[in-house]
């Protein structure tokens, strides 16, 4: 019998009558059920990891602010606000073969030795054996969608948090908010890693204009797995978004995969590809027609020239551009980096701004 399963966590999707998700609580199993997860675990999702955890810091049970959503999070010991860290967000599968407490046990020890920080929110869309109808799915995507946004505000509020460096990943159906909530909000992840996800096209309903095709991604699929079909439709349908795809077959089936592998991947991104994004604010005392426009960029940015989608160009760093008319429109930023390479990167604006 696996250690990690003495106590199991409830349904994330079982509410505690108040009309949000329960507690990450135990509850000790009759030995009946016991005996069948026992039997099952290993043909549908493998052992999950038994090592113990870190013990240079806490894990912590921690309630957003927010949306009340809870998580568990983890901090290096060696933690200090004097530099930037990594954040890695780890979504958990479907429950009891997948929970947000056997994530933090795959990534406390390791976040430790490598400096991240992690975050492991307890989800209720990742059901993958049974998923409900697709309205339904996406309206609980949509809840978890709120529930990541805000425990990723929450932290980079409280610790120095790298904006560049900001991940989603997770293990079978955590696909599914995976792919709602990172395509829908490149800005704040950098890069997606995908082990062996579920995958159906009828739960996502990612609009065109939000899709940024320069957002890594890694789908990673055993040659056998029970999910590898959904997997390999996942990538495809990614791909016919306009997105480039790192995919990787593994030999063997579904089985959890050591975050080393993720990590390697995210490090890939942070040291080879370049980080740019283009941010538009209203200026304080600006209608709301009026935006600010500025270019985040590692490497830095040198030299930029804008078009703001009305006809109107810059060459200022961070240029004020009034619109006419209320609209959606498509900016673009040529940019020139240090070391001499230049790049292209397009944003869509709706105007008036969303508060």
């Amino acid at each position: 019998m696996c250690p990690g399963l003495r106590h199991l966590p409830r349904d994330p999707q079982e509410h505690a009558g108040n009309g949000r998700p329960a507690m990450l609580g135990t509850e000790r199993m009759n030995t009946a059920c016991m005996a069948i997860l026992t039997g099952l675990l290993p043909v549908c999702a493998g052992c999950p990891a038994t090592q113990a955890l870190p013990t240079q810091a806490a894990i912590r049970e921690v309630v957003e602010s927010r949306t009340q959503c809870e998580y568990l999070f983890y901090v290096p010991s060696i933690y200090s606000d004097q530099r930037p860290w990594p954040l890695v967000v780890a979504c958990h599968g479907t429950w009891p073969f997948d929970r947000a407490d056997l994530q933090m046990r795959e990534w406390a020890r390791f976040a430790e030795y490598e400096g991240i920080i992690v975050a492991a929110p307890l989800l209720v869309s990742t059901k993958g054996d049974f998923p409900p109808p697709p309205e339904k799915q996406k309206r609980l995507q949509d809840e978890d969608d709120r529930k990541i946004l805000a425990i990723v505000d929450e932290i980079k509020n409280r610790y120095n948090v790298a904006e560049e460096q900001v991940f989603l990943t997770g293990w079978s159906a955590a696909a599914y908010p995976i792919l709602n909530t990172g395509l829908k909000h490149p800005d704040v992840f950098r890069a997606l890693y995908i082990r062996q996800g579920n995958f159906d096209e009828r739960f996502l309903d990612v609009p065109q204009r939000l899709i940024n095709k320069w957002q890594p991604i890694k789908v990673v699929y055993g040659k056998v797995d029970t999910l590898r079909d959904q997997t390999v439709a996942s990538v495809a349908w990614l791909r016919n978004m306009g997105l480039w795809v790192e995919e990787e077959q593994v030999s063997g089936f579904h089985r959890r995969i050591d975050p080393k592998h993720n990590w390697r991947f995210f490090k890939e991104v942070i040291v080879e590809r370049p980080w740019i994004r283009i941010r538009a604010r209203t200026p304080d005392g600006a209608d709301s027609l009026t935006l600010q426009f500025e270019i985040d960029a590692i490497p830095k940015a040198v030299k930029q020239k804008w078009f703001f989608g009305d006809g109107a160009e810059s060459y200022e760093p961070s240029p004020t551009h009034a619109y006419k008319s209320a609209g959606r429109y498509q900016v673009r930023a040529n940019v020139a980096l240090i070391g001499g390479k230049t790049y292209s990167r397009t944003k869509s604006i709706d105007l008036p701004l969303m508060p």
